[in-house]
């Protein structure tokens, strides 16, 4: 290997920057937190290639950072074919999303000899039920279903042909391609760094409250969407009444549905025991949070998508319960932590609520399992773990060593 062989990783987002009001780019915090690990782990530069969107964010977490970010760079992707492919033949590797957007990109790093390696998240099945819970339209949503299956195919294509290597956020995508994607590798997605797991001390303290037989401490967080099933947990709720549960639920985020929620909660006479806040800061405030009020996480989403929710909230010592869409039913295989219940079903979720009320045993095992997922699995340790596999599948000299990847 040449001394002066390319040593850059070069990321290749599916988010969008936004132009600030200082003229800065805008991007989400946890972007930014993602590709500043990977510089750190990373044996070279990190350098962000984004394009920019004109419509406003809806994202919680924005932030306005410079071009030169203290961790990594960022740059404005090239528009044409041809000054990408200049710009990317610098590269020892490239990570971009598994969108046949990418399509032309994946071809030229093939033809110029520069190794791409893929993301995923969404399999074809958890686009279709995100298509069903946001498009009331039926024959938009027919036709939004068409389209998938032609993007499915190209997305196929791009891993066979195209790719030297594929990171699966969650266990649904790792299932569906693992047997045709050259390196495979599985991850769960989590910002939640070790130092912020719950101590012992803390845990043993969450664990004494819920064994106190007290009304349970529920807790949902998200953003309140048709896609994150917010409007099931009033029928949750409701369930647990005719149970004879005593809780609080506690809802934290915004979002289109937040004038539907409050009457829902209002019209069933909730409002004492269900809440609706708005969005916490996310280290500052929803993970102290879930520390130290909360006991178990509602979770209604009707659709896989592979959530950081479900690691983050594990690392605080809060067990979920939830309908098994395929990323909560993958995480609860792998993780031997949680309670899954078929989906859509408000009155079996409720039950099995119940049946933890009655054993507070069972929710103190389950805290405590999960919180050794997450810390299997917390931040610096899954981009740790995506940084060897990137390096393993590189250009650079220290591609030739053999890595394992845990």
């Amino acid at each position: 290997m040449k001394a002066d062989a390319p040593r850059e990783l070069i990321l290749l987002p599916s988010l969008k920057a936004r132009k600030g009001s200082e003229g800065r780019l805008v991007l989400t915090q946890k972007y930014l937190d993602g590709a500043g690990e990977y510089a750190r782990t990373w044996p070279g530069p990190v350098t962000s290639l984004v394009n920019l969107e004109t419509r406003p964010g809806i994202d919680m977490d924005q932030v306005e950072t410079e071009l030169e970010h203290p961790t990594s760079k960022l740059e404005l992707r090239p528009g044409d074919i041809g000054t990408l492919t200049t710009r990317l033949e610098q590269a020892a590797i490239v990570l971009a999303h598994l969108s046949s957007y990418e399509a032309e990109t994946a071809a030229l790093c093939h033809r110029t000899g520069v190794p791409i390696v893929f993301t995923s998240e969404y399999t074809p099945r958890t686009e279709i039920q995100i298509i069903n819970a946001s498009t009331p339209n039926p024959l938009r949503r027919l036709r939004r279903k068409f389209y998938i299956q032609g993007v499915e195919r190209r997305r196929r294509q791009m891993l066979r042909d195209h790719a030297t290597g594929l990171q699966c956020s969650g266990t649904p995508t790792y299932d569906l391609y693992n047997s045709i994607a050259p390196n495979p590798m599985l991850f769960f997605d989590n910002r939640v760094p070790a130092a912020d797991i719950i101590d012992d001390g803390a845990l043993k303290a969450k664990c004494a409250q819920m064994a106190s037989g007290a009304p349970l401490r529920l807790v949902f967080g998200g953003r309140i969407t048709a896609m994150k099933g917010v409007l099931e947990l009033p029928r949750v709720a409701k369930a647990l009444d005719r149970h004879g549960v005593p809780y609080q639920m506690d809802i934290y985020g915004s979002g289109d549905l937040e004038k539907a929620l409050r009457r829902e909660i209002a019209q069933a006479a909730l409002s004492d025991r269900v809440a609706l806040h708005p969005p916490m800061d996310f280290r500052s405030g929803w993970i102290p949070l879930l520390k130290r009020q909360a006991d178990l996480f509602v979770c209604c989403h009707p659709q896989g998508d592979p959530s950081s929710t479900y690691p983050e909230v594990m690392s605080c010592g809060v067990p979920i319960a939830g309908y098994a869409n395929e990323a909560f039913a993958g995480i609860v295989r792998e993780s031997g932590a949680g309670w899954s219940v078929p989906m859509r079903d408000a009155t079996a979720l409720a039950a099995q609520i119940a049946r933890l009320h009655g054993d507070r045993g069972a929710l103190q095992d389950m805290a405590r399992l999960g919180r050794g997922f997450a810390q299997d699995h917390c931040f610096e340790a899954t981009f740790e773990k995506r940084t060897r596999h990137l390096i393993r599948a590189s250009r650079l000299a220290e591609a030739e060593k053999p890595l394992h990847i845990a």
